[in-house]
């Protein structure tokens, strides 16, 4: 399993941990995730999401030469959009799309299955 499914899983770590969400205007420092470089390519993958299913939208984002997964210190700064994911099926999840600033001051765009909070 690749990290990019694991950590789309749903129940991959506990939702009431403050670890596993993100606070809009709190820092986080070297955290590992989804970022793209750009928000076209954040709202593209969005819309493959809404359109296609999630099959289709992991793999927008896993192709995406504008996105990877690294390691980055940064600030939630607001939450672009949200996707839910097999609504109202078992396994239901949400998507968000956050636009973050990261430590050098350049603004760029998570893609987390995280709770975001604080907005």
């Amino acid at each position: 399993m690749s990290l990019l499914s694991l950590a789309a899983w749903p129940g991959f770590a506990p939702a009431s941990d403050d670890a596993w969400r993100y606070t809009i205007d709190q820092p986080r420092s070297k955290q590992q995730a989804n970022l793209c470089r750009s928000r076209a390519a954040a709202e593209a993958i969005a819309a493959a999401f809404n359109r296609f299913g999630p099959r289709t939208g992991y793999t927008a984002l896993s192709e995406s030469s504008d996105c990877a997964i690294v390691v980055e210190s940064f600030t939630p700064r607001r939450v672009l959009s949200t996707v839910t994911v097999s609504e109202g099926k078992p396994g239901e999840y949400r998507l968000r799309f956050v636009e973050v600033e990261n430590d050098r001051g350049e603004v760029l765009f998570l893609v987390t299955t995280r709770d975001v909070i604080g907005e």
